[in-house]
């Protein structure tokens, strides 16, 4: 067991000094994140989350980076790229 959990982190801390890569803004970059997310759930022993359904999740870790891509590791420990950002004007809406 004790080695189990030291090769474990020992892939987390070789994992988490990889470089960033520019942000995840090329397609590239975008697909080496998604399957870096899956290849980390499968290790786990998590299925991947399917895309967003409309259903609300629950969020245990907020800011999280997993070789350089950001994650959000859900309630259940599986781990989900971020929603898109779209920088734009902010605009308001009517209270509902």
């Amino acid at each position: 067991m004790k080695q189990i959990v030291l090769v474990l982190a020992m892939a987390a801390l070789t994992i988490a000094a990889a470089p960033p890569n520019g942000g995840g803004k090329s397609p590239s970059a975008k697909a080496k994140c998604g399957y870096t997310i899956q290849r980390a759930n499968a290790a786990a022993g998590k299925t991947t989350p399917n895309a967003d359904d409309g259903k609300p999740t629950l969020i245990r870790a907020v800011d999280k980076r997993l070789g350089g891509c950001p994650v959000l590791v859900l309630a259940d420990g599986k781990l989900k790229a971020p929603p898109a950002f779209n920088d734009g004007p902010a605009s308001k809406s009517p209270a509902q």
